[in-house]
Parts: structure tokens; sequence; C-alpha cells
């Protein structure tokens, strides 16, 4: 069984992504699996499935304790009674950030990291950030970013947004197994700056061609964007529907920069609200 590990804060942005977390876990009948990135020691680690009782004998105090006591009874509070729920574990030891990706890059089931920004710290500010850039640098698996104004519901259609390199597809593909659970689509798009430019056109024929031949899985369709206008917006991410998730492979810092300052003009009309995954290369 495969395990959601999840950085929290105890914030409320926190609390949401861990909702978010839980969401996708009770889908793909994983595990959750806290940890603590604020400079608070926890004591040990706690098993929660089952019920409650061992939690409040433990005598908590503390507040990774805590924000997994609140994650059980949010979660028992959401869904029907007897319906599946996900374990929900949290592990004790350093809250430094370097020690917890390392705990987590030895933890072999772990297949997703999801985070939410800070308080009062929109999306795509936190996606530049350094502890966000250290994350996604850190984690050998995607990492979700969850905004605190995402809503929590099924996928039904999701976007990856391709610069036509040649691992696009690799990524492309690791998006099989959440799209199989949601029963999503997923749109490959381009952000065509450069319609008129063959080379462009023929990269982007060659992707399209691949994802029918290399990928076993259907819903599965691509989207040239242009992207001559001066101002950049996210309206595409509405383009047939509206999307419900970003991906994304992990590029260069200048190149990410260049994606996530889309929206910050005065002419924007629609600006990032949806969780963004962040993919990591692979050969």
């Amino acid at each position: 069984m495969k395990t959601i590990a999840v950085l929290a804060d105890f914030s409320e942005n926190s609390m949401h992504a861990t909702r978010f977390a839980v969401h996708i876990a009770k889908k793909m009948k994983a595990r959750v699996l806290l940890f603590s990135i604020n400079a608070v020691t926890v004591p040990a680690q706690l098993q929660l499935a089952g019920g409650h009782q061992d939690l409040f004998d433990f005598g908590t105090g503390s507040p990774l304790a805590d924000f997994a006591i609140k994650t059980e009874l949010d979660m028992a509070d959401r869904y029907f009674p007897g319906s599946y729920l996900p374990e929900i574990t949290f592990e004790a030891g350093s809250s430094e950030l370097e020690d917890v990706m390392t705990s987590i890059a030895h933890n072999n089931e772990i297949a997703l990291v999801i985070t939410a920004p800070t308080t009062n710290t929109d999306l795509a500010t936190f996606m530049l950030s350094d502890a966000c850039t250290r994350i996604i640098d850190w984690a050998a698996v995607p990492v979700m970013v969850v905004p605190h104004c995402a809503t929590v519901r099924n996928f039904e259609k999701m976007a990856f947004a391709t610069t036509l390199h040649e691992e696009d597809i690799n990524s492309i593909a690791e998006l099989g197994a959440l799209m199989e659970v949601f029963a999503a689509e997923l749109m490959v798009a381009h952000l065509n700056e450069d319609p008129d430019n063959l080379q462009v056109r023929d990269a982007e024929q060659k992707l399209n061609r691949d994802l029918y031949k290399k990928l076993h899985c259907g819903g599965v369709y691509f989207r040239s964007i242009d992207d001559t206008k001066r101002d950049k917006d996210w309206n595409w991410l509405k383009a047939n529907k509206k999307t419900e998730l970003l991906a994304l492979m992990q590029h260069p810092r200048e190149q990410m920069t260049k994606f996530f300052t889309r929206g910050q003009n005065l002419h924007a009309t629609h600006h990032i609200t949806i969780p963004v995954m962040v993919l990591p290369k692979r050969p």
C-alpha cells in the first residue's frame, strides 16, 4: 500500500491540504503520513487508525499529535460511517525541512508529497519560495501544493503544462494512476509563444503522436495554446471545461519563475486557484 506524505505547519492552510491528502488516499487506498515542518520536537510516532483511545492515552502535548487528532476527527465528520478511511500516522523526529525530506527519501512507500502555501501567501508566490523550491528539489516523488481556496473534490480534468521536453512523456505517463482512480481526463497543453515556428509545430505533432503511441491510458488529448499576448494569464486552464489540477515537470528556477508569474498583472481575469503538482524528471 502506497503512502501520501503531508508536510504540516499546523495552520488552517495545512489542515486544508491534509483534507486533500485524505481525499486522494481514500480513492487510491493509500495511507497518510504526517510530518511537522515546524521547529517543534515530536516525542514519538503514533498510529491513529482504528480509534482514538490510544491517541488520547498518549497524553499528546505535541502539536503534531494534536494536528493528527484534528485530522482524524475531521475525516470522521466528512465521510459516511462505515466507509473506507485511510490509515493516519505521524512520524516523530526533527521538524527541520532537510531532515524531513531525508526521512521521506528513505521511505520507499511514499508516492506523493502534499503541502500548502504558508499563511497569507498565494500559491504562485509560494511555488517560487526557497522553502517550496527545496521541497521540490529534494523530493524523488511528485509534490502537490494545495492552495486554501481549492475545493476538495474528485478530479474530473487535469492539465499538464508541457515545454515539449523529450522527458515530458514520462511525467505524463506518471499521471496515469491518478487519472485512473478519478476517471479524469488530461489536457496536455503547450503554451506556444511562437505559433509560426515550424520546429515548434513539428515538436508539438511529435508529442501528440507519442501520447497515442506510448501511453496506455485513455482520456488524454493535446492542445496548442496561443500564448503570444503580452499579458499572460491562466485562462487557458478553463479550455473546454475547468481544470481541477495542474501538473508540470520540474524545470530550472528561471523557467519556473517565468511560468508562475503568469497572471501577476493588472489585466489578468483568472488566477491560479487549483492544486499544482510538480513531477521530478524521470529517465
